[in-house]
Order: C-alpha cells, then sequence, then structure tokens
C-alpha cells in the first residue's frame, strides 16, 4: 500500500511539473485524492478526504486553477452538485447519475457507439454552422444501493 501511495505522490508531482504549474501542497493533495478515487467526487467528499488538510475556499481556487490548465472535469450532478475528476487523455467515458442517492459512475461505451456518436457530431456541427469541442453522455438511474 505505502508503494502505490509513493507512486500516487510522484504522479501528482510530475503532473504539475510536466504542466508547468507551481507545487503547491493543496494541489498536490487534491491530485492525489482524486487519483486514489474510483470515479468522481462531490466538493464536500474531497473535503472529508483531505481529512481538514483543505479549506473549501482553497479548494475552489485550486479547482479553477488546474481546470484552466484542463487537468481537471468539472460538472454538476442532478441536485446541481459540484463534482470533478481527473481528466485522462487516454480514458473517454460518461457518467451515470443515480436519481435517488445521488451517487455517479463512470462508464464507458463500445468504440463502435463511440464512433457513430463522433460521425453525427460532424453532421451536428454541419448543420448548425459549429465547432464541437467535447461532448459527454449522461444517464438516470437507481442504483443497486437504492
Amino acid at each position: 500500500m505505502k508503494k502505490n501511495i509513493k507512486s500516487i505522490k510522484a504522479k501528482s508531482r510530475q503532473i504539475l511539473i510536466e504542466n508547468n504549474i507551481p507545487i503547491t501542497q493543496p494541489r498536490l493533495l487534491l491530485l492525489e485524492i482524486l487519483m486514489k478515487s474510483d470515479g468522481p467526487l462531490k466538493i464536500q467528499e474531497v473535503i472529508k478526504l483531505s481529512k481538514g488538510k483543505l479549506a473549501i475556499s482553497s479548494l475552489y481556487r485550486i479547482i479553477n486553477n488546474l481546470k484552466n490548465f484542463k487537468l481537471i472535469n468539472e460538472f454538476q450532478t442532478l441536485e446541481n452538485t459540484k463534482v470533478i475528476e481527473l481528466v485522462s487523455i487516454d480514458d473517454h467515458h460518461h457518467h451515470i447519475f443515480c436519481e435517488s442517492c445521488g451517487a455517479v459512475y463512470d462508464f464507458e461505451v463500445n468504440s463502435s457507439i463511440e464512433k457513430e456518436l463522433e460521425e453525427e457530431l460532424i453532421k451536428i456541427e454541419s448543420k448548425y454552422d459549429i465547432i464541437v469541442k467535447s461532448h459527454s453522455l449522461e444517464l438516470l438511474g437507481k442504483c443497486k444501493k437504492c
């Protein structure tokens, strides 16, 4: 377990170095928390996982900073709660929201479906004379816990 934590700390530091972002303990801590998570996290979950080391005002500044560097994705749940996750260049995924408890789960679609969606987006760009920068697919449902 300690080796894994050291690896996560090293990766967090490397992400900041590669993007020419000043290394601070709060930034490192946020990246480490996001790397350890199995999916997107609500702001309050990040605060709890930081064990008092991240103030909410600092966290919002760090999130905005890392969003500007395109290292973090931020989106809202059904209850308009902000959720964040690390951007991954090799992992395109979508989200499922539980309408009962608000849980958020990552999922991937088959590559052929993703390709068809990309082809549809090209048609949409042409039809509406717009450049689509990204897309997301969100599913709503009820998780097995609920």
